[in-house]
């Protein structure tokens, strides 16, 4: 439960946890409408594929957004629920700020580039949104290249390494342009909002006078934090010209006067 501390919020171990988990949630929601529907098709024994992306027809426009709700049967549908639901999940907690948008871009643009490249065929399945997922955490950590990202690609790889074999034209029921649709929609959704991208270091400009700069300091981890320090000129101050007495006596000044005396050049007489 998160506390709040001087103005912060403090996340406890029972917060990450329990977010990690909230973080699937909506995968398994998406995952039980689809489910839904199949069980409706069955028990209705209605054919739903004229709801699929039918490529360069105007009215197959309408399966961008209905086709991913439509499987052909029970294998379809299980090929697709398990990778919709861990992939979706690792956005939402990885990605929280950007997730939302990743994937509603990988949904459109996957059907979209799957009508303009696709057979002239109804293709149906969220096939190509679990290819836009996996790409996008793919070429995300690619292009962050730190190692917690990296090493979340890698873990694609190594999970979803099958996914490279379905890119190629091997069956003809398979709709391999959804999945080459949906792995350029991952590309595109990690080059537009992927966190993290190395930008060109900038030249290092001077410090002006009374000019706010900012200061950076790279021992408080990745996340900088950066300090306003506000540098001022000032003007010199002039001295006060003061004057002495010297008494010839003592060799010793006396105490200084702000005004000039009127003659040094007396002899002074002593008692």
């Amino acid at each position: 439960m998160a506390q709040e501390l001087a103005g912060k919020e403090v996340y406890t171990s029972e917060n990450d946890k329990a977010h990690f988990a909230y973080s699937f949630l909506p995968g398994m929601l998406f995952v039980a409408l689809l489910c839904l529907i199949s069980l409706l098709s069955y028990l209705t024994d209605a054919d739903l594929a004229w709801l699929g992306i039918r490529p360069r027809s105007f009215f197959g426009l309408i399966g961008v957004v209905t086709s991913p709700l439509i499987h052909g049967g029970l294998l379809h549908l299980l090929s697709n629920a398990f990778p919709l639901v861990l992939l979706s999940g690792f956005i939402l907690f990885l990605h929280p700020k950007v997730a939302v948008r990743v994937m509603v871009l990988v949904y459109v643009l996957s059907g979209v580039l799957t009508w303009f490249i696709g057979r002239p065929s109804f293709h149906i399945g969220a096939s190509g949104i679990v290819y836009g997922l996996a790409g996008f955490l793919l070429f995300n950590g690619f292009l962050r290249q730190n190692r917690s990202a990296m090493a979340v690609s890698f873990a694609i790889l190594f999970l979803y390494s099958g996914l490279f074999y379905g890119l190629l034209p091997t069956e003809e029921r398979v709709s391999w342009e959804a999945h080459i649709a949906g792995f350029v929609a991952g590309l595109v959704a990690a080059l537009v909002y992927g966190e993290g991208l190395i930008r060109k270091p900038q030249k290092p400009t001077y410090i002006e006078p009374n000019v706010v700069q900012r200061h950076v300091s790279n021992t408080m981890g990745t996340h900088h934090r950066h300090l306003h320090i506000n540098y001022e000129m000032q003007e010199p101050v002039r001295e006060k010209s003061h004057f002495y007495t010297l008494d010839t006596t003592t060799g010793k000044a006396a105490a200084q006067t702000n005004y000039l005396l009127a003659s040094s050049n007396k002899k002074q007489t002593g008692k």
